[in-house]
C-alpha cells in the first residue's frame, strides 16, 4: 500500500464516522502534533482535471443540422416556447380537468 492510497483509506474511514469523540481525537492529532507524532511530509496539492467530451458521429450532426436550423430561423424564441406551453397546459387542463 502506497502512502497516497493509505490516506484515501483513512479520509474514506473519517468521512464514514459519526463518532465525534474520534474526529475530535484526530483533529487534535493533526492540529497540535507532539513530539512522537510528526507531520514531515511534503504538502500534497490535488487538482481536478477538466472533463473532455468526445462527441460520437451521430451528435456532430445534430449539432450541424440544428446550426443550420438557426442560421434559417428555424428556432422559437424563450418567450415563444413560454406562450406555446403556456396553451398546452390549458388544453390538457380542459380536457383532464386538473
Amino acid at each position: 500500500m502506497t502512502i497516497a492510497e493509505l490516506k484515501i483509506e483513512i479520509i474514506q474511514k473519517i468521512i464514514q464516522t459519526n463518532d465525534m469523540e474520534l474526529l475530535l481525537d484526530i483533529k487534535n492529532k493533526l492540529m497540535n502534533p507532539s513530539n512522537d507524532f510528526e507531520l514531515n511530509e511534503p504538502q500534497t496539492i490535488y487538482e481536478k482535471t477538466p472533463k473532455k467530451f468526445v462527441l460520437n458521429d451521430w451528435q456532430k450532426e445534430r449539432i450541424k443540422k440544428a446550426q443550420k436550423q438557426i442560421e434559417n430561423g428555424e428556432f422559437v424564441t424563450e418567450e415563444e416556447a413560454e406562450i406555446e406551453l403556456q396553451k398546452w397546459f390549458e388544453e390538457e387542463e380542459k380536457l383532464y380537468g386538473q
